[in-house]
């Protein structure tokens, strides 16, 4: 029996109504980006506010409590590391050539070394040509910075009205599956957010400990490069160790094997026991899968789609579930 398939004027509108959403979305990307973090921040942040609620404490109250202790700590960390941080960076990149130089000795000579050198020399006369634009992109950075917070703060003020608006616009088989997905998110996001978090500090402190113990010298930068490096999966912990690994070999080989066995250990901890028990209950991917998705990300957005690759990746898998749950339930 042949199937014919009529093409209605309903389908059109519909489907240029949809070419004109993806394009809007095209052009607020930004806009779209901010909110997708403030999102995930505020389901982070949600259930200790739900927390203060139960003990009698109204939202606004708890909300503002929450949002600034996360505030204070976040900023009471920058300002105590800040400093030394700094510092500890200035150094390590002023003395970077004098690290590498013993590692490009041991090479021999490297073939078209003085056309590496001028063009070195180019790059580094064209970043102090554009400073401005430099400083206009940190500038716009830390306005969408500021941008996400604000977001952020809104979104734990007024999520359960928001929720409630939400639901009162919808059927009720409609009203399940939005709080059934809401859950799922609150759950998931929220989860990956707040495993995340610990999983850098865990690794940041332990790498700073063993790189300290070991004498290393510029252990607190090496230590918040490993710590922040953790936010790109699978391949993140493998970036962080190459300036510690340079540092190590440039003052002895047998500091630069100790420092490697110092990360070896620390991923090895990590996928064994703090990966697992923290993230892998949130998260839910193999790590081939993990792997690839970041790979995909990277690709179609860089550094910024890396990052967000596993989030996106939660959300689109929650909203899979739901699609096939519903369409089993129809059958």
């Amino acid at each position: 029996m042949n199937r014919h398939y009529e093409i209605t004027p309903r389908t059109i509108i519909i489907g240029i109504a949809l070419l004109a959403a993806i394009w809007i979305l095209i052009q607020i990307r930004l806009v779209v980006i901010s909110v997708f973090i403030a999102l995930i921040l505020g389901l982070a942040l949600d259930p200790m506010v739900t927390r203060l609620k139960r003990l009698h404490l109204p939202r606004p109250v708890g909300v503002f409590l929450v949002f600034f202790l996360f505030l204070a700590a976040v900023l009471g960390l920058t300002a105590y590391g800040f400093t030394p941080l700094v510092n500890e960076t200035g150094k390590f990149i002023v003395n970077l050539p004098q690290f590498l130089r013993p590692v490009l000795d041991s090479l021999g000579p490297i073939p078209f070394a003085s056309e590496l050198q001028q063009q070195l020399a180019s790059q580094a006369t064209l970043l102090s040509a554009n400073i401005l634009t430099i400083a206009g992109s940190i500038v716009s950075n830390i306005i969408f910075l500021l941008t996400v917070l604000f977001l952020t703060f809104y979104f734990l003020l007024d999520w359960e009205n928001l929720k409630n608006r939400l639901v009162k616009m919808l059927d009720h088989r409609s009203r399940t599956r939005f709080q059934g997905i809401i859950e799922s998110m609150e759950k998931n996001l929220g989860g990956w957010l707040r495993g995340q978090l610990l999983l850098m500090v865990v690794v940041g402190v332990l790498v700073y400990l063993g790189l300290f113990a070991l004498g290393v010298e510029y252990a607190l930068p090496l230590a918040v490069i490993a710590g922040l490096f953790e936010v790109i999966p699978t391949i993140g912990p493998v970036l962080s160790a190459v300036p510690a690994l340079l540092v190590g070999f440039a003052t002895s080989f047998g500091l630069g094997i100790w420092v490697l066995v110092l990360y070896v250990v620390v991923q090895q901890l990590e996928n064994s026991l703090i990966v697992p028990n923290v993230m892998g209950r949130a998260v839910g991917f193999s790590p081939l899968t993990t792997l690839l998705i970041v790979f995909a990300g990277a690709q179609l957005f860089g550094i910024g789609g890396a990052v967000l690759s596993i989030p996106v990746a939660i959300l689109l898998n929650i909203l899979a579930h739901d699609l096939l749950s519903w369409n089993h339930s129809r059958r």
